[in-house]
């Protein structure tokens, strides 16, 4: 196989004569991960596959954290890119199976995940992700498999798919809070390091402060902004001489204050 004939197919499809495809690229159910939501995306292919172009667009109110792919049909592969635009929500993946000297198969026919998108839910009120097929340009992509016969010969095909909406009313886990909180650190009392805990029930700029009995700033702990969920952060005092201090948690909405002591 030409790899880099491969490589101009996906990037020039259009100037190519392709018929219409046996070939099936779904998205499946997603599933609950720690705070995250996993979306599967499947495909089926009828031959050897020698690239993958897949650009894709999702709904507003989650953020695509990362594309997996490890444990899929295509963790062998040498070229695995994902190009993540949340301003814009868009994906696009790029598949390979062979950049280096070592020779590598093409991935052999079959049914399977290929490639698994990270969500974290940024708006409580999400009840779906919607996921569509784009076309960008410059540079272009479009939904593609490619495929090489023995002779070298590409084949370009548009694979079967359905914009879809997954619905996340019936995702196992835990789901995002529904009200803000600030928990008591624990443990309490403490020597040297504590653990604070916080929810947030919608995206927020969070800052946690720790003040001794004088109001005076000790620590900035976090000083960020943060996604809706659940937030834990440590504490290390070492440096900081026994005592009772005052924790203070600022977001866009809430402000609160806990007591706790330090004993060395």
């Amino acid at each position: 196989m030409n790899l880099w004939t491969v490589v101009l197919a996906i990037l020039v499809v259009p100037s190519l004569a392709f018929g219409a495809s046996l070939h099936q690229f779904k998205v499946a159910e997603p599933v609950k991960a720690d705070n995250a939501v996993v979306v599967p995306l499947v495909i089926t292919n009828q031959d050897n596959l020698a690239g993958m172009d897949i650009p894709l667009r999702f709904s507003e109110g989650v953020t695509l954290k990362e594309v997996q792919f490890e444990g899929t049909r295509v963790e062998y592969f040498d070229l695995k890119v994902a190009n993540i635009n949340n301003q814009d929500r868009t994906v696009v993946i790029g598949l390979l199976p062979q950049m280096t000297p070592v020779e590598k198969p093409e991935l052999a026919a079959g049914t399977g995940v290929i490639a698994n998108l990270v969500f974290e839910v940024n708006d409580a009120s999400v009840s779906q992700i919607e996921v569509e097929a784009v076309t960008t340009e410059n540079p272009n992509h479009t939904l593609t498999f490619v495929y090489t016969d023995e002779s070298h010969n590409i084949r370009v095909e548009r694979p079967d798919f359905d914009n879809v909406s997954l619905s996340l009313s019936g995702v196992n886990g835990p789901t995002l809070p529904q009200e803000f909180y600030l928990s008591q650190n624990y443990p309490n009392p403490f020597n040297p390091s504590t653990t604070f805990e916080f929810a947030l029930p919608t995206p927020s700029h969070v800052e946690l402060t720790v003040y001794n009995v004088l109001g005076q700033t000790v620590s900035t702990v976090v000083n960020d902004n943060l996604p809706a969920g659940i937030h834990t952060f440590s504490w290390d005092a070492s440096n900081v001489s026994s005592g009772v201090y005052f924790y203070r948690l600022t977001t866009d909405q809430n402000q609160e204050t806990k007591k706790m002591m330090l004993l060395k």
